[in-house]
Parts: C-alpha cells; sequence; structure tokens
C-alpha cells in the first residue's frame, strides 16, 4: 500500500467519525430537549455535590463536634480501661498481702 492510498484510506475513516460524531450530537441535542426538566438536577444540587466532593478533597470529612464526641468516647473507653486496670492490681497487691500476714 503506498502512502497516497494509506492517507486516503485515513481521510476516509476520519469523515466516517465526523458523520457518526455529529449524528451523536444531533441525536444527543434531540434527546436532551425531549426529557422533563423535573429529571434534571438542580443548581442547588450540583452546588450541593460540588462543595461535597470539595471538603472530601480537604484534610478530613468530619465536623469538629463528630471529632469531640469521638474523643469523649475514647477518653471514657481508656478511663473504664484504667479504673478496671488499678482495680485488678489493688486486688492482686491485697491477695499477695493477706497470706503475708497469716
Amino acid at each position: 500500500m503506498s502512502t497516497k492510498q494509506l492517507l486516503a484510506e485515513i481521510e476516509r475513516g476520519i469523515k466516517s467519525l465526523e458523520k457518526a460524531r455529529a449524528l451523536c450530537l444531533k441525536g444527543e441535542a434531540a434527546s436532551s430537549k425531549a426529557k422533563p426538566t423535573a429529571t434534571k438536577a438542580s443548581p442547588a444540587k450540583t452546588a450541593k455535590a460540588t462543595n461535597r466532593s470539595a471538603k472530601k478533597a480537604g484534610k478530613g470529612g468530619m465536623s469538629a463536634e463528630g471529632r469531640a464526641r469521638i474523643v469523649a468516647a475514647q477518653q471514657k473507653r481508656w478511663a473504664k480501661v484504667k479504673r478496671e486496670k488499678s482495680k485488678a492490681a489493688k486486688a492482686a497487691k491485697a491477695a499477695l498481702a493477706l497470706p503475708a500476714a497469716k
């Protein structure tokens, strides 16, 4: 196949692709006009989606109140563990002290 033939074949391919693209765009425009406006996303919804994705892109996606609740719950859990640990230590110390007193 010569270079001229190859270029001619590429040109035919390009033209057919451009026709297909034009038909798709034409069909897309007609279908978007036929859709009722209620199914389209309102500007407020798209703004919320944009803000949500912008927040997610930033550092963390949790509010300060949410973090504070988590911190308080974790501190409460650790305080409970620490209390139980100290009670167990006192009980063990008392158990060791009793036999020595006998």
